[in-house]
Parts: structure tokens; sequence; C-alpha cells
């Protein structure tokens, strides 16, 4: 019985996590906070789903290029990052625990997220999956693993109207249009790797990468 149940329940995640992203926010009072669900939509709460995710890690990168980490507090539908302002450049990684369908492969998903104004200026990757603005408008890169990553799917979704796919170019690079105020995430998702692993002692035969990109538009 125990066994069907856990069954269930990894099913049941996989189902509910196919759309959600993991996406740095701001408050009223200029903190940050990580949020994980689907945009604009419910968020995961505490007890429930935001349980499963791993122990958020983030920071920010100083003028040395060394980073400092923030305390990480779990809330109830939200990760508060202690010390950390909406002015700064913020990056986040966090992850699931392994997820899959009884005799399929599993998959172990990986997020990463970015907080970035845009009066920070051009931004460096720092996150193995990453979204980083160029510095100029409405135009950030991609990268995997340190390295532009071609012809990639990028999601933009909008304070208002459907969201909008568009694809990078060659170079890694993706260009959309950002008008309206608001809160704005661009993310990225499942760029997958086969590897084999075990994760709290659940066997996995893939790593599912996703990342996120956020600002508030002035």
């Amino acid at each position: 019985m125990k066994t069907l149940l856990s069954l269930f329940t990894l099913v049941t995640l996989t189902f509910s996590l196919h759309a959600h992203s993991v996406w740095i926010e701001d408050t009223p009072d200029g903190h940050l906070v990580v949020r994980f669900g689907e945009f604009g939509d419910e968020l995961e709460k505490s007890p429930g789903n935001l349980d499963g995710l791993t122990q958020v890690v983030a920071f920010t990168k100083g003028a040395d290029g060394k980073p400092t980490p923030f305390e990480v507090q779990k809330k109830a539908d939200h990760y508060f990052l202690a010390g950390a302002l909406s002015t700064q450049a913020v990056q986040a990684e966090s992850g699931f625990s392994v997820l899959g369908k009884e005799g399929k492969p599993a998959r172990k998903p990986l997020f990463y997220a970015r907080w970035h104004q845009t009066t920070s200026g051009a931004g460096t990757p720092a996150l193995t999956f990453d979204i980083v603005p160029t510095g100029v408008a409405g135009e950030v890169r991609v990268y995997f693993r340190g390295q532009p990553l071609p012809d990639v799917k990028v999601t933009l979704h909008a304070p208002t109207g459907p969201d909008q796919e568009i694809i990078a170019d060659k170079e890694g690079r993706a260009h959309f249009t950002a008008d309206k105020p608001g809160l704005y995430l661009l993310t990225c998702s499942h760029q997958r790797e086969t590897i084999n692993g075990f994760s709290v002692g659940l066997p996995y035969d893939a790593v599912s990468h996703n990342c996120s990109l956020t600002w508030r538009q002035p």
C-alpha cells in the first residue's frame, strides 16, 4: 500500500509540475522572495508541493565576482530571501525530488532563477542554465553550462495578455517587447541531459534543467 501511494504521488506531481516554474519576485517593500507555481495563477504552498523543493540557495555577486549568500526562510507560499533587495541582481537555485511514471525513465528537475532589473545593466552567466540580460533593451542571452544556447525556446509571461514564445538565434540571443508596467517573467524549460544518478536514494535517468528571469518594468 505504501508503495502504491508513493507511485501515485510521483505521477500526480509529474503532471502538476509540467508547467511550473521557480522565479524571484519583489515585494511591495522592496525585498525579494522565491515563488513556485504557475505565473499569474495559484502558487504552491506549504504544507504542500512547496515542501517538495530542495532548500533554496540564493546569492548575489559582488564587484569582485564572489557570491554573497542570503539566508533563505520558508514561508506559507514563498521563500523569503533575508537581506536581498530588489535593487540588486540576485540568483537562486533549487530542485525537486525524482519524478516519473512507473515503468518509464525517471528525471530529476533542477530550477535556476534570476532577478535582474533593467537598471542593473548587462549580466554575466552565474547559473548552470541562465537567462542573462545583455544590457540592450528587449534582449537577453541564454546560456547552458556557460556557453550560449542556440535556437532555444524562451517564453515571455507579461503582466497582461497571453504568453509569447520566442526562439533564440544561433548565438542564444532572444528579443522581446516589454512596453507595459508590471512584473515580467522569461522562462526556459526542460533542457534535458541523460545522466544516471540517485537523489535521496531514488534513481533517475535524466536531469531536467529549468530557468527563469524576472524584473519589474516601471
